[in-house]
Order: C-alpha cells, then structure tokens, then sequence
C-alpha cells in the first residue's frame, strides 16, 4: 500500500482509485482511543490525506473546527474539535457542545505523525492547512499536493479545484459545501454544522484527495514531470508557507 501511494504500482494503484467506493467508511472520531487507532494506520500506511475545517477561508483568520484523515480509497474519518455555536457562526458559549476530543488534546497526539519525515502527508492546497496547523504550533512534513500535482501535469487546460478534479479524473460530484451549510444569509460556518453531516462533507473530501493523488503522482513519472515537481514546485510550498 505505501509503495502505491508513492507512486510505485502503477496501474494497480489507478485501479483501485477509479474504482468508486461502493462502501465508504466514513467514521467519527470523537474519543482518544479511536484517534490513536486512526494514527497508528497512518503510521503503518506510510502516508495520509489530511484535510482541515475551519471557519474562515482566510488561514491567518480561521478558527480550527476539525480534521478528516484517510488511509485509503472508501475509508476516512472526520474528528471534530470546535463545533458548536450560534446559527451565525459566533461560538455560543451557553449552546451544549457536541461530543469531541479537546483542541489541545487531539493536537497533541497529532502533531508527532503530522511531522514524521516517514509519514508522507497529502491534501489539496495544502498550504492552507500547513498555515492554519501553523497557528497551533504544529509542523506538517513532508507533503504532496494534488492541486499542484495537477497544476504541474495539465497547467492552463482546466482548473484545478476538489470540484473539477473529482468529477474530471473519478466521475464524483463532490457534496457541495452549501449543502451542509446553507447559502446566502443564512449560510453557516463551519462550526454549527451537525457532526453527521460535518463527517459526509469532510471525509469525502480526504478519500477523494487520497484517490486523485493515487491517479495524479504516478503521471510525473509517464508526463517526464518528476524533476519539475520534485525540485521547484513542492519545495516552494514550506518557503510560501513561512512567509504568508
């Protein structure tokens, strides 16, 4: 398994991401014993798509509200750390928070695999989630990206965005974000979604990522992309992060 996501076996690798999950496993994570069993399949993996929720598209601004893992295709968990609040998004101190690990708890236990030189960590733009980690304190390294695997191997002929992706390389239509959190006035932030449908949306999002770095990494090597990627673009990603 850790050979495939790094790129080697080819063809079976890309087999099993095109292969739609006919039973996903999407779990909650809302106790310690089930994060360390999460971290310890991460650990033995050799890699993990990671993906984080927040309450603010700005990085330096948002709030951590969860993270969602995945090992392989089908299989992610979503473990909430700041739910809870008012309709508008503003942290109701007198609303009961739901089940789920302390903050400072689950980081604790996370940021050792997130910064394991042997644990390779992929997400979509993960820049994004380096620089809210950041704000915590916590490392991520070393890295891969699927929004610039896909920048690198197709450049201008379409975007590059979970959305396009998806439905481009694995015939998936994400779960739209508004579907869990409204639209307009009334959208939510990420915080008062319920965990169910906080769980579909962000474990979705870790096992498709998990499924286009399946597809997108092994192409390096066919589209005479490796050095490209491997020299220039995925070392700017820590150097861009260090200075936003």
């Amino acid at each position: 398994r850790v050979e495939s996501w790094l790129g080697v076996e080819t063809d079976e690798a890309a087999d099993a991401a095109n292969e739609p999950p006919r039973d996903a496993e999407y779990e909650l994570v809302q106790d310690v014993a089930a994060l360390q069993r999460w971290i310890e399949a991460a650990t033995l993996a050799g890699a993990v798509t990671i993906d984080t929720e927040t309450t603010s598209l700005d990085a330096m601004q948002a709030r951590l509200v969860g993270i969602s893992l995945s090992v392989e295709p089908g299989r992610a968990c979503y473990i909430p750390l700041g739910h809870g609040g008012a309709a508008g998004g503003e942290l109701d101190l007198d609303a009961i928070a739901p089940k789920q690990i302390d903050l400072d708890q689950a980081l604790g236990l996370l940021a050792p695999l997130l910064a394991d030189p042997g644990v390779l960590k992929i997400s979509q733009n993960i820049k994004y989630d380096m620089e809210v980690l950041a704000s915590h304190g916590i490392n991520i390294t070393p890295v891969d990206d699927t929004m610039l695997l896909s920048f690198v191997l197709d450049g201008g002929s379409h975007g590059h965005g979970m959305d396009e992706l998806s439905r481009r390389h694995l015939n998936v239509d994400p779960i739209p974000f508004k579907q869990v959190a409204g639209t307009g006035k009334q959208q939510l932030t990420f915080a008062p979604v319920p965990l169910e449908a906080a769980r579909d949306y962000a474990a979705e999002d870790a096992d498709l990522t998990g499924r286009l770095h399946r597809i997108l990494k092994p192409r390096l090597v066919a589209d005479s992309m490796v050095t490209v990627y491997e020299t220039i673009e995925r070392p700017l990603i820590p150097v861009i992060v260090a200075m936003e």
